[in-house]
């Protein structure tokens, strides 16, 4: 075709090998099969290291969950490309030093025959300063906490609300309220108020499992969704959180500063389309347990709705 002898299938391999942009292909468990240059250099591997690695080492830690379900909705649709610039928020990828960058990520499941597999093409967008750095961080995070912020933990809780109705899973979710927050705020500052935000964040942190996600709702709450975990499984982790609370403190001036909290759960209901429902549901259940005094959990009674 070209007068050189050359085929379309050698000329589409050096494309691949030679292409700017990072080009990953994952066998059908998400494993690395291939990888052109651009990907190691990229990423910051070998060859022989890059083989074999899962999507996840690709991705920081606190977007797993998220990139695992958004990977598991595109395996199920009927779409073949997704550029993932679509989306709202910026895709991040992280180096083998770990280290991070923003990127622009095309995916696509071509149609082989066998098991499906897949190819990632990768653009470095590039992040050349602290203050991107310091971007990259806030976007997910909540400032003062240190936990997910709620834009994230929505973003998340969508995607396991879907994927609990696909495959008819269970989930929970719960809201966290510190109980004496307005009070410390009053008597001893704003500043030991947010020392009992980052109290209260530490405990829960420090007791929920790995697979739980924890984010600052909003003012005095926290919310928690807990995926594959049905409501008793989700009152279990929070009546020991409710338990640790009340029994703990922090010193500030040689005071002891405590302060108990409210939780309301809720199942999530397939029935129900929205995981807006869902969160409002466990806020009533809150309201609740406030009503009657706090340091208490409630659980959100679909039957009594």
């Amino acid at each position: 075709m070209f007068g050189l002898g050359s085929t379309v299938e050698e000329i589409s391999k050096q494309i691949l090998i030679l292409h700017e942009d990072a080009i990953l292909v994952f066998d059908h468990s998400m494993r690395v099969v291939f990888a052109n240059h651009a990907a190691e250099s990229i990423f910051g591997y070998t060859q022989k290291q890059i083989v074999d690695l899962p999507l996840n080492a690709f991705i920081p830690d606190r977007f797993h969950m998220q990139h695992g379900v958004f990977v598991d909705e595109f395996a199920h649709s009927d779409s073949r490309v997704k550029h993932m610039g679509e989306r709202t928020r910026k895709i991040i990828g992280k180096r083998s030093d770990a280290s991070e960058f923003y990127a622009t990520v095309t995916i696509m499941r071509p149609p082989v025959s066998g098991k499906p597999c897949y190819v990632a093409i990768v653009r470095d967008q590039k992040i050349s300063t602290d203050s991107d750095r310091e971007l990259l961080r806030i976007a997910a995070t909540d400032p003062l906490t240190g936990v997910m912020n709620k834009d994230e933990f929505a973003a998340i809780a969508e995607k396991e609300a879907l994927r609990s109705k696909r495959y008819s899973r269970p989930f929970s979710v719960a809201i966290i309220h510190i109980d004496a927050l307005e009070k410390i705020n009053e008597e001893h500052g704003y500043n030991v108020g947010d020392r009992a935000l980052q109290w209260i964040a530490k405990i829960c942190s420090n007791t929920l499992r790995n697979v739980d996600i924890l984010a600052r709702w909003s003012g005095p709450t926290f919310a928690v969704l807990f995926p594959e975990t049905p409501l008793d499984g989700a009152e279990v982790i929070t009546r020991r959180l409710v338990k640790l609370a009340a029994e703990g403190g922090f010193k500030h001036q040689e005071m002891d500063i405590k302060s108990t909290i409210s939780i309301g759960v809720v199942g999530y209901d397939d029935r129900k389309t929205l995981l807006e429902e869902a969160m409002q549901n466990a806020t009533t259940a809150l309201a609740v347990v406030i009503k009657n005094g706090g340091n208490d959990v409630h659980i959100f009674d679909h039957g009594a709705a």
